[in-house]
């Protein structure tokens, strides 16, 4: 487990959410300041993540951003994710791996499920073949897991994330 993920479970923490929300050193959420994203978080001992989104505005993005120490992919066939969440009303989360560039600027590789929010606790699995992906750079200055999620209010309880590599 990734040490922003572990310091989050271990503890109960609380704060606001902004357009920037550091959780851990590692693991933000992001906002497009026009979505005048405001709420509150929470991060019960036993369990990674509560969010309590509200909206104001029209914005195009609000992702969770986990840092990744990956920058050589060379020896790897898959990368991927594990998580299992909740949430009061059904929406769609779309998770990808963001490699930074050499000169600058990133690129995106889509994974090819979603993630589908539910009132019951869900699992969710997904994992990128490598080999097959030309959008993700064997090598990269940075990368991160991103899930992008809906630019609405929401309500979701992130019980438990993983990253796997193979």
């Amino acid at each position: 487990m990734s040490p922003a993920l572990a310091a989050l479970r271990d503890d109960l923490i609380v704060g606001e959410i902004t357009d920037r929300t550091e959780f851990a050193p590692g693991l933000a959420l992001l906002a497009d300041p026009a979505l005048g994203a405001r709420g509150s978080w929470r991060s019960p001992a036993g369990r990674l993540l509560e969010l309590d989104i509200a909206t104001a505005g029209r914005g195009d993005w609000i992702a969770l951003h986990l840092t990744l120490d990956l920058p050589d992919l060379t020896p790897l066939t898959y990368f991927g994710f594990a998580c299992t969440g909740v949430a009061p009303q059904a929406h769609v989360i779309h998770p990808c791996l963001r490699s930074g560039g050499p000169e600058g600027g990133f690129s995106d590789a889509f994974f090819d499920r979603h993630i589908l929010t539910r009132t019951d606790p869900v699992a969710h699995v997904d994992a990128l073949h490598l080999p097959t992906r030309r959008r993700v750079p064997p090598l990269a200055p940075w990368r991160e897991l991103v899930l992008f999620l809906p630019t609405v209010s929401l309500c979701w309880h992130l019980h438990d994330l993983r990253v796997f590599t193979a």
